[in-house]
């Protein structure tokens, strides 16, 4: 899909049909100042490796063991309101115009963290779901991205090798099985790269670390992973699930 058309089509529907700001409903924005100042940053302290500040209650963090191929993983905030509901727009609701403004966060870290990469590429979907939704949602971020950081965007690099469930609803175990060896990469293009995984949402990091997995076995020499959001454990599994349980 092309996203100098997207914009454009979606700038005259904007005159037509001002948006809504999907964190408070604010008339006339795509995102508003005051919901992207209500967004619970991740800050220290977290895992040095994953990021992940649930960890620090642990006596130990065993990432080192759940993701052994990612050299490094971030998100920015915590997957709740106002920005579950922003992502939520972009994803399902096809709000295509969300995606700068969101993956100004994915920048903001990517300076932030000192990054050097060589490539940017996205979480690619199977080609059933990319039929069904008709866009991939981390390719529209990473596309952002990689404008906005003067890197090659890459969509040739990691494909799925085969169907997997969606995420959302399972437990750590059942992620990690889900997607193992779901994932193939390129040789010629990933060889001896520093690489950027991007996608929206992480809970457990299984997803970006099976990619990694493909990555680095196709020869890949460093990946880093960087999501907008980190869902957080909940009494019924993680929030993304608990917020939006039909989602798919």
């Amino acid at each position: 899909m092309n996203l100098h058309l997207i914009n454009l089509g979606y700038g005259l529907l904007d005159l037509l049909f001002p948006p809504n700001c999907p964190g408070c409903g604010l008339l006339g924005l795509h995102w508003c100042e005051h919901c992207h100042n209500k967004v619970n940053k991740i800050t220290p302290p977290f895992c040095e490796h994953c990021g992940n500040p649930q960890s620090l209650q642990l006596k130990r963090c065993d990432c080192s063991q759940t993701i052994p191929h990612l050299d490094l993983l971030r998100s920015y905030a915590f997957y709740l309101p106002p920005l579950s509901s922003a992502i939520h727009q972009f994803k399902y609701n096809r709000d295509f115009m969300l995606a700068n403004s969101l993956a100004f966060y994915l920048h903001n870290m990517y300076n932030e963290y000192k990054l050097e990469s060589d490539i940017i590429i996205p979480v690619p979907l199977n080609k059933k779901r990319l039929r069904e939704r008709g866009f991939n949602q981390a390719g529209l971020l990473a596309n952002n991205l990689a404008k906005k950081v003067g890197l090659p965007y890459v969509t040739q690099a990691l494909f799925r090798t085969r169907k997997t469930r969606s995420q959302v609803g399972l437990s750590r175990l059942e992620r990690l099985a889900n997607v193992q060896d779901a994932f193939s990469a390129t040789p010629a293009i990933v060889e001896d790269k520093r690489i950027l995984i991007i996608d929206d949402v992480t809970t457990t990091g299984a997803t970006m670390e099976a990619c990694a997995k493909a990555l680095k076995e196709a020869g890949a020499k460093v990946i880093v992973g960087l999501s907008i959001a980190r869902a957080l454990p909940t009494s019924n599994g993680f929030s993304d699930h608990e917020i939006y349980p039909t989602s798919v």
